[in-house]
């Protein structure tokens, strides 16, 4: 029987051991892409949060001013008057609103009073843009809008 009789088959083929890496590789190429995928969006998540965030501490400063010293808009620079207005991004750089920078995002801030409180004026809106650029140089922007009135002499 020595050397005559059928050997058993035990294990893998190289070949199959091959194939079998390669489905593996490609399904671990996968989760990658999308681990990748996952961090970039958590991350624009973040800034729109930050954004946010932002722009609603600037409308609850807004709020919490005496409406004989509420103060207009931004500079006429930081945005495009029309309905409704517009951030101007060209002039955002430059003094209109206010900026800050967290996370290594720079934030623009600016703000649209309209019209002006005064003592013949009880109801504005005013309307807040918090703006940013992304990576490649696209700018966002988050706006939110409140009206504010003077019933009551507040």
């Amino acid at each position: 029987m020595a050397g005559n009789g059928l050997r058993r088959r035990e294990g893998f083929s190289l070949i199959e051991v091959l194939v079998a890496l390669t489905i593996l590789s490609v399904g671990l190429l996968g989760l990658a892409m999308f681990q990748v995928t996952a961090i970039k969006g958590n991350a624009i998540a973040s800034k729109w949060t930050v954004a946010t965030e932002l722009a609603q501490d600037k409308l609850e400063r807004f709020r919490h001013v005496a409406w004989d010293n509420n103060i207009g808009s931004s500079n006429a620079g930081g945005f495009i008057t029309g309905t409704p207005p517009q951030p101007n991004y060209a002039n955002l750089p430059g003094d209109a609103g206010d900026n800050t920078i967290v996370r290594g995002t720079q934030y623009y801030r600016v703000w649209y009073v309209n019209p002006t409180p005064g003592p013949t004026n009880t109801f504005t809106t005013i309307t807040v843009w918090c703006c940013w650029r992304d990576d490649s140089s696209i700018w966002h922007n988050v706006m939110l809008v409140t009206q504010r009135t003077n019933v009551g002499g507040m």
